[in-house]
């Protein structure tokens, strides 16, 4: 805008800096990061992990018909999107599904981190494309006090921002990261490509809980299949 003396590239570019510097300020604290360690030391110089442990892990998986049938018997459910979803285009079925639990008294509700998927707010719109409504969808502060309440939280295409990590490997890359703790309500259900770390590549302990299961597989094709596994379980009481 100087360079060509045009007051409308100069406005308009002084609005883009600024938004960009406000954004990434939410994206600091959401990390619990401070924002000059991100543009002047960034992760790369976080200290060595303690308590790492590197013993074999085991994980349990799980088929569609059985989360199924836990969706359906449940009162209480947390669904916790990711970038996956958003990459595969899953959120139309998660959508369809929130409405047809919601119709048969199961209170499914949408648990959203500040930082999931590439920019804050990502997941709302896309929720909101696929017909949630507003208030089906809360922020990281109002579900994790009540996370022993769920009886099924289902975790679509989210890694980093619930891993237990954060809390308990001292030193690793996402180190004192407020997550959403999903490992304390009754079952978690990971619905992911693979067995795979998330942006940070860290695996996550909440994968060999005992009260995890892994559902593998394409989000779109699992959630779809998962969608008319539940609408085919709750109309056939």
């Amino acid at each position: 805008g100087f360079l060509l003396n045009s007051t409308v590239l100069t406005i308009v570019g002084s609005l883009i800096g600024f938004s960009g510097a406000i954004l990434t300020k939410i994206m600091c604290d959401a990390m619990n990061r401070d924002i000059f360690n991100v543009l002047f030391g960034g992760l790369n110089n976080a200290p060595v992990a303690k308590g790492k442990d590197d013993g074999p892990k085991e994980h349990t998986e799980t088929s569609v018909a059985a989360v199924a049938e836990l969706i359906a018997n449940a009162r209480e459910v947390l669904v916790v999107p990711g970038y996956g979803m958003a990459m595969a285009r899953a959120q139309t079925a998660m959508g369809e599904m929130a409405n047809l639990c919601r119709s048969h008294k199961i209170n499914l509700k949408f648990g959203v981190h500040p930082v999931a998927g590439r920019m804050p707010g990502q997941m709302n719109v896309l929720l909101a494309e696929a017909g949630v409504p507003h208030e089906w969808v809360l922020e990281m502060d109002e579900v994790n006090p009540d996370m022993e309440n769920n009886d099924v939280v289902l975790v679509v295409g989210a890694n980093d921002v619930v891993n237990s990590a954060a809390y308990e490997v001292e030193g690793c890359a996402i180190w004192g990261m407020p997550l959403i703790e999903v490992w304390r309500s009754k079952k978690v259900i990971f619905c992911k490509r693979s067995m795979g770390g998330g942006y940070a590549d860290l695996d996550n302990p909440v994968f060999y809980k005992e009260n995890t299961d892994m559902l593998l597989g394409d989000a779109k094709k699992t959630s779809e299949a998962l969608a008319a596994a539940v609408r085919q379980r709750l109309e056939a009481v």
